[in-house]
């Protein structure tokens, strides 16, 4: 490229802004017009500067606007989150040097240390993190909460810690496991099944929980009573998870399915229950009489009957609508 060529760019470069508003001479728009023919970088220059817009130029301004404002905040939550972590370690030391000097072991250092550890969770991880951050406090949290147990246990001789954490982290896993698998990245095959993911998993610790209390206790009797409730339970949650995730049919049969899975098994779990724990024989709704309503089996039955009643004819109506609904789209 000649220098005259770089110098006619250097000018039809300067009339672009006048030729794309039409405010350039009749012998200006034409010389850029040829020039634009032949140059291909003042083309490009000028299909930049026609989606180039006021709105497109706030826009880019406001999002350099909004990292610079995010990067300063994070640099403040840095700052804050170390400042916050020193403080922590104020008491820590202090209880190091007087447990030390006073000969009384490292017991009440070790309970203190996980204690600011859980306080640290809270508070530090999410100001240094600077992504997953619920996930990360939760599971620092839960480290720290199993270490203050860890070293309880030690102090008062032991043989407590399994018996704390089992039920500790069944109890935190309904609450809290969904939002951390949520914020977990897994293997493809696994990806879309974390849902089943879940459930298994509190189903898992909820038996372990069972196991550990009773066994901790000696109660064999309780612990098989346990298994069989549990059971019960988890084969009902089970099955309505199962239909609503997985069983190929509109919202509305979902729903009408669910909800007389849900009036069955509330019916006749008290039943299922008996006749496994106990060997016993009974139906609940035999005992229905509309007329009492003082006797405590009169009232269970009744309860259970209205619910059998109300829920099939709710549940039957979302069924019809869902199957004439499947059927409108299918002629559609």
């Amino acid at each position: 490229m000649s220098k005259d060529q770089f110098n006619e760019c250097d000018v039809v470069q300067d009339l672009l802004p006048l030729y794309y508003d039409n405010a350039c001479s009749p012998a200006s728009k034409k010389m850029v017009e040829q020039h634009l023919m032949t140059c291909e970088k003042c083309k490009k220059t000028y299909e930049a500067l026609k989606n180039t817009t006021i709105d497109t130029v706030m826009k880019n301004e406001s999002e350099g606007i909004l990292e610079r404002h995010a990067k300063k905040e994070r640099n403040m939550a840095y700052k804050a989150g170390i400042v916050i972590a020193l403080l922590l370690m104020v008491p820590v030391v202090i209880t190091f040097i007087v447990s030390m000097s006073s000969g009384g072991g490292l017991g009440v250092f070790a309970v203190l240390t996980a204690s600011m550890l859980l306080v640290a969770s809270l508070s530090v991880v999410p100001l240094l993190s600077t992504q997953r951050r619920i996930t990360k406090s939760i599971l620092a949290s839960v480290t720290a909460l199993l270490l203050i147990f860890f070293f309880v246990d030690r102090m008062n001789g032991g043989g407590e810690f399994i018996l704390w954490t089992i039920p500790t982290i069944f109890g935190l896993s309904v609450v809290f496991f969904p939002l951390v698998i949520r914020n977990i990245t897994l293997p493809p095959i696994l990806s879309d099944k974390k849902a089943l993911i879940t459930l298994a998993w509190d189903t898992l610790w909820l038996f372990l929980t069972i196991f550990e209390v009773c066994n901790h206790s000696g109660d064999r009797e309780g612990m098989r009573a346990g298994y069989i409730a549990a059971f019960i339970l988890m084969a009902g949650v089970w099955l309505v998870f199962w239909v609503a995730r997985y069983l190929p049919v509109n919202g509305w049969i979902k729903a009408g399915t669910i909800l007389i899975i849900s009036c069955i098994w509330m019916a006749f779990t008290n039943d299922v229950y008996v006749y496994f724990a106990e060997h016993k024989k009974q139906l609940t709704i035999l005992s229905t009489n509309f007329s009492d309503w003082t006797n405590h089996i009169c009232v269970n039955a009744n309860v259970c009957t209205l619910i059998l009643i109300f829920g099939g004819i709710a549940g039957g109506g979302l069924l019809v609508y869902g199957k004439i609904n499947r059927k409108r789209k299918c002629l559609k």
